[in-house]
């Protein structure tokens, strides 16, 4: 594995882990999104942080619903696995993120972490 490879499979590995943190409630939702790899072109750990990202957002949704958390949660543990597999998510679920999170959140680029969870606050809030 070259080590361009093998830095991005260390990411997703992150990912993962951060994940799986957030789930078993090790940490927080912020404390995840705040420890996400920067700058890191792949989609896969794009929708990762986009799916981290709605959980915090649907903390209502998440108490209305019957077995909405549930289901919320199995969905995120499913990414983590296949990060942690070096999987790509499949095309269905990379295309939905496209529609509505065009925006790169995770690229810190001339950006503080205040600019960017500034953005996150208003796609949450529309």
């Amino acid at each position: 594995m070259d080590s361009e490879k093998l830095k991005l499979y260390n990411n997703k590995l992150l990912v993962a882990q951060l994940i799986q943190d957030v789930l078993c409630d090790k940490i927080s939702v912020l404390d995840a999104l705040t420890n996400f790899p920067k700058d890191i072109p792949d989609i896969n750990i794009k929708c990762a942080f986009d799916a981290l990202v709605h959980r915090e957002a649907d903390e209502d949704l998440r108490k209305r619903i019957k077995d909405y958390a549930q289901i919320q949660d199995e969905y995120l543990e499913s990414i983590a696995y296949m990060l942690k597999e070096n999987r790509a998510l499949p095309k269905n679920i990379i295309a939905q993120y496209l529609i509505y999170h065009k925006d790169d959140l995770i690229s810190y680029t001339n950006k503080t972490f205040a600019d960017v969870f500034k953005k996150i606050k208003r796609i949450i809030n529309f």
